[in-house]
């Protein structure tokens, strides 16, 4: 299980505080000899080195969460639109069937799975921050490339309802090159127009 963000800062602001403690303690007997003061030199280096290390990191964990994504109003209908009750939209479909974590929902299924899928996402949400705050907020936001199969393929490519429906075997050629998109049939990601009417799938409804 991971360890919630703000524990996890406390453990560091707390570690490095102890350190600087140590630091300051010891630098009177540091400085006394060569050695010392090189060690002193490099742990003075090291550590802010190593508090943007763990601070980046700390970020690009936390910007991988659904809670993040959701942060921006504009986003809104689209976190809403996990709960349509539409078995065609795949947003909701892949949310109420738990086929991916409900943790990282938006990184999930908008992270390339390439080389450098993560760093690319990451640079894409510092735009989409910029825009947000010093932009201008289109009235429906576009991906910046066309969805790539193989974001889809990442986990369906051996899954058996995937290798065992028809229409994927007879083109399992050309979905596997990206002669054609998953989305020309699959062609619902988002059912926003199921968020204005209020079209929700509801827990209770399906209980006996």
């Amino acid at each position: 299980m991971e360890t919630p963000l703000p524990t996890l800062m406390i453990v560091i602001v707390s570690a490095v505080a102890v350190l600087v403690a140590m630091i300051a303690h010891a630098a009177g007997h540091l400085t006394a000899n060569r050695l010392g003061r090189l060690v002193l030199l490099g742990g003075l280096a090291l550590l802010p080195l190593a508090v943007s290390g763990t601070g980046v990191a700390v970020g690009v964990r936390e910007s991988s969460q659904t809670q993040f994504c959701m942060g921006c109003h504009e986003m809104e209908p689209y976190g809403q639109s996990l709960f349509v009750d539409n078995p065609n939209a795949l947003a909701a479909v892949h949310y109420q069937k738990r086929l991916i974590n409900r943790d990282s929902t938006c990184f999930s299924c908008h992270t390339d799975y390439a080389l450098f899928g993560d760093a690319k996402a990451k640079l894409n949400g510092l735009r989409h921050v910029w825009v947000h705050y010093f932009g201008t907020i289109p009235p429906e936001p576009r991906l910046y490339q066309p969805y790539p199969n193989y974001n889809c393929l990442h986990c369906h490519n051996d899954a058996r309802g995937y290798l065992e429906a028809g229409p994927h075997r007879e083109l399992q050629a050309e979905l596997q090159s990206g002669a054609r998109s998953c989305l020309s049939c699959h062609d619902l990601a988002h059912d926003l127009e199921g968020v204005k009417a209020q079209n929700f799938w509801l827990p209770e409804r399906a209980r006996p």
